[in-house]
């Protein structure tokens, strides 16, 4: 690595020039995601995780003060946009389960979308907390300062594809013994980075490989699994908040929800150990 890294190579043409295109998409979202708009707290998220992956195969120093200190503001960056993204997710899988009978089914909505309104105050502070001028230095100096080759590139993806290919067997061959949504969720994390990376190597190339949709594919589908863990995990909590108030009608609502939101899991889990465990991608050397 050291002598790649440190010998004089032809910069990857545009490499610059796609880390500026990843910040302006952040900061194209940024305005709209602090007043709580929900495609774009989404769009937020997605690139900040963009934008860190640029970070890592493109800054010509990944590891250094100023990239370090950038990725981890993305990190918490999207840590923060996700407070309330995962309860709007959360209403609209509810909204999409078969309504029980009573009132129970309706205040259990309107619980969510309170829920869901506190979780937004929190995302605007967060995002209003964090030092976006700082932000934006350091990341002007790293697009204006890369000059990594494309061996460089190269061998820094077949780092990160040979550490994320290595997590996602193994998360998968536990899973398959024993179905278990953490280790999903690291899956998930996994194919995010790699579907990411390889989109990143596409725009550079020009030409798009292919591979990024299979892993868009896998993360989709884990996705759908993480998102209905978390508001089963927002339902358990709720249940318990209602019987210690006495309120068995609402207890009892979420309760019920719950249950089918387990069934649905499974029957996802089950599906998507069947149509993917054996069929790990790769991306190319």
């Amino acid at each position: 690595m050291e002598s790649v890294e440190g010998a004089a190579r032809p910069a990857v043409p545009g490499s610059g020039r796609l880390l500026t295109r990843r910040a302006r998409e952040l900061f194209r979202v940024y305005p709209k995601a602090l007043i709580g708009d929900v495609e774009a707290v989404h769009d937020l998220r997605v690139a900040a995780r963009r934008l860190r992956m640029a970070l890592v195969l493109l800054a010509d120093k990944p590891d250094g003060r100023r990239a370090r200190r950038a990725r981890r503001m993305l990190h918490d960056l999207a840590a923060a946009a996700g407070r309330g993204r995962d309860l709007d997710v959360g209403i609209t899988i509810l909204e999409a389960s078969p309504a029980s009978a009573g009132d129970g089914h309706e205040r259990l909505r309107r619980s969510l979308s309170a829920s869901r309104s506190r979780a937004r105050v929190l995302t605007r502070e967060a995002l209003l907390d964090l030092d976006v001028a700082r932000l934006r230095r350091d990341l002007r100096a790293c697009a204006a300062s890369t000059q990594v080759g494309r061996e460089v590139v190269t061998q820094r993806l077949a780092t990160l594809r040979h550490r994320e290919e290595a997590t996602i067997e193994r998360e998968l061959a536990s899973t398959s013994r024993r179905p278990h949504a953490e280790a999903l969720h690291r899956a998930r994390r996994s194919a995010r980075r790699l579907r990411h990376a390889t989109e990143l190597v596409d725009l550079l190339d020009g030409a798009p490989s292919g591979v990024a949709d299979r892993w868009r594919t896998m993360q989709d589908r884990l996705g759908e699994i993480q998102d209905r863990r978390v508001l089963g995990v927002w339902l358990e909590l709720r249940e318990h908040g209602a019987t210690a108030q006495g309120d068995s009608a609402l207890a009892a609502a979420c309760s019920r929800a719950l249950a089918r939101l387990k069934r649905d899991v499974a029957r996802r889990v089950r599906d998507f150990i069947a149509a993917e465990a054996d069929t790990t991608p790769s991306l190319p050397a």
